[in-house]
């Protein structure tokens, strides 16, 4: 089941995150970064976040028997975009519910939403070789726009990252 993220849902979307990105940056992030995660971090930010969704910051989250398995984060980009355009800020789903679709379905949901919400443009950034998430975007209509950048902020290590975009 797929529904907008709820401010109770937090505790839940700190856990998602720290087990996804343990399980899928391990090739990109030190060891140490992961390691050092807290899923409590955050969390009263999150939860009033949560309350006042809007086309600036939208979270849905799937779940499975009631327990939250993955989310995606909507919002206004965090860089210089165009006019009407929205950015696909995250998408974190546990592992052990890899490739059953459920990220695919949440990434289509935002793009309804964006679109319903009159932009004109989703777009996101990707790590590059992340061939998993590559090919979930690309699958989804996503194009690499050959951008790139690079920035060692998040973790203290250079990430690369990879540009992609898709027409609403």
């Amino acid at each position: 089941m797929l529904r907008e993220a709820e401010p109770t849902d937090a505790e839940a979307i700190g856990q998602v995150t720290v087990a996804a990105w343990r399980a899928a940056y391990q090739p990109f992030m030190p060891k140490e970064f992961l390691k050092a995660m807290d899923a409590t971090r955050n969390l009263s930010e999150l939860r009033t976040r949560l309350v006042n969704q809007n086309s600036h910051f939208t979270l849905s989250v799937a779940e499975e028997c009631g327990q939250v398995v993955a989310f995606s984060i909507i919002g206004k980009p965090r860089y210089e975009a165009p006019p009407k355009t929205i950015e696909l800020w995250a998408l974190n789903v546990l592992p052990e519910y890899w490739r059953r679709g459920i990220g695919t379905s949440l990434v289509e949901r935002a793009i309804a939403f964006s679109s319903r919400s009159g932009f004109n443009s989703i777009e996101l950034w990707c790590i590059k070789g992340n061939t998993r998430a590559q090919e979930t975007y690309k699958k989804l209509g996503f194009i690499e726009s050959g951008h790139e950048r690079s920035s060692s902020r998040l973790t203290g290590s250079t990430l690369h990252e990879l540009h992609y975009s898709k027409a609403l």
